[in-house]
């Protein structure tokens, strides 16, 4: 691969400043770069799996929603155009 399409993928030594709380079965990590900043959310898989069926769910409801010509509140239709660039 060639230097100049090689994309950026910081390291750990590219942190300037790093914050970490846990919560009751969360840990939330935020770090300071050199270009911009990195938040890691962590859990237990089974919380995470839960979540995404949910959010899964949510997302084919307002796709479902969005086909039958119902008007939808305006950060869901980005949330629609956002997911769909997603994927």
């Amino acid at each position: 691969m060639n230097e100049e399409n090689k994309e950026h993928i910081p390291h750990e030594d590219d942190t300037q400043k790093q914050y970490t709380e846990k919560f009751d079965h969360l840990e939330l990590k935020i770090e300071g770069l050199k270009d911009g900043y990195r938040f890691t959310v962590r859990t237990d898989e089974e919380t995470v799996k839960q979540q995404r069926r949910v959010g899964g769910s949510f997302i084919n409801f307002a796709k479902q929603a969005d086909k039958a010509g119902w008007r939808l509140p305006w950060f869901v239709r980005i949330l629609l155009s956002f997911w769909s660039k997603y994927k």
